[in-house]
């Protein structure tokens, strides 16, 4: 079955917000009606002061305390968050230090949060066809993987490299990043983005980056192979699949009736703009032009409650909410009495 309805979405998906103490160490306790709710996946951003990054953490990154951190505004390879989040707690998540980028005194946070399998990994091993190893954990109930992989470049086999993500439906969304490849000038890789309406007729053949730049038809990102309700294949590139070999973590998703939309519409420059139909009222809303320049623009029902929906971040972008020049300025469903 391709679809699941979830009765309470709150626990699975949960956004927390927020203000910085600038004390250490400190529990960040979710709100009564996140649910039961411990997360395996904490985005944390600094809504108030510019110059920080967005904070990714995972129960799936090797290692203890959590000291390994991706951001989807820069292209660098993991990095050490030391002191940052250190731990993923029953009801929220520990923070070990006073970063500005986690706690710093009086400045406003927000951090979105998923419930995939409790840290535990619901496979692993050497996958045919990819013939390296890999480890996931899976939550076929709110359609999401966090997968982490070893790329060779090849499969040594001849056929296509691909990576099991057990859904056991076609994933309509995945983030894929390097790891731990910096270049010489300690650039990194891009963050690599596959969406199931990329393209009306072939969206294999085309992603994004988590850039400003519009699609790009890049064979060596998913080999212009669609994904199966097993696996997604990869192709050769430096982003996805280098035989050096690098360590990549993906983030992959299905979409989930109740839970989860993924779609395309077409803008018609008004400031009445058009309806999008998703079948419940969302938690977070992600944007982003497919065709020509444009940030991916975030915005979500606990930074902004009621309509219209406000204080947009961009994943591409350290900016704050004030620095942001352009609300998303939405109407999120309808509003509850």
């Amino acid at each position: 079955m391709a679809y699941t309805t979830i009765d309470d979405p709150s626990e699975y998906f949960h956004t927390q917000i927020y203000t910085g103490n600038g004390s250490a160490p400190r529990d960040i306790t979710n709100d009564a009606n996140a649910g039961d709710f411990q997360p395996d996946w904490v985005w944390v951003k600094n809504r108030d002061s510019g110059g920080n990054n967005h904070h990714l953490f995972t129960s799936s990154q090797p290692g203890s305390g959590y000291v390994g951190h991706l951001s989807t505004d820069l292209t660098v390879a993991e990095a050490s968050a030391t002191n940052k989040v250190i731990a993923l707690n029953s009801d929220g998540f520990r923070l070990g230090g006073t970063h500005s980028s986690v706690n710093a005194n009086g400045d406003k946070y927000v951090a979105w949060q998923w419930v995939v399998n409790g840290g535990s990994a619901s496979a692993s091993g050497t996958e045919s066809g990819l013939n390296a190893a890999y480890s996931r954990q899976t939550n076929s109930t709110a359609g999401i993987s966090i997968i982490t992989y070893t790329g060779l470049g090849t499969s040594g086999t001849g056929s296509s490299p691909v990576v099991p993500h057990g859904l056991g439906a076609v994933p309509h969304f995945i983030l894929i990043k390097n790891r731990t490849h910096n270049s010489g000038n300690g650039s990194g890789t891009n963050w690599v983005v596959y969406h199931k309406d990329m393209d009306e007729t072939e969206p294999q053949d085309y992603s994004l980056y988590i850039s400003t730049a519009g699609r790009g038809d890049y064979v060596g990102m998913f080999n212009d192979t669609a994904p199966t309700s097993t696996t997604f294949t990869v192709g050769t590139h430096m982003t996805v699949n280098s035989g050096d070999p690098n360590y990549y973590m993906a983030y992959v998703w299905t979409e989930i009736e109740n839970f989860s939309k993924f779609g395309i519409y077409h803008g018609n420059g008004n400031i009445d703009g058009p309806s999008i139909f998703t079948g419940f009222r969302p938690a977070l809303l992600v944007v982003k032009n497919r065709d020509t320049t444009g940030s991916w623009a975030v915005s979500d029902s606990a930074r902004s409650p009621f309509n219209e929906i406000a204080n947009t971040l961009l994943w591409d972008d350290d900016a704050t909410e004030s620095g942001v020049s352009n609300d998303l300025n939405v109407d999120f469903g309808i509003i509850p009495d």
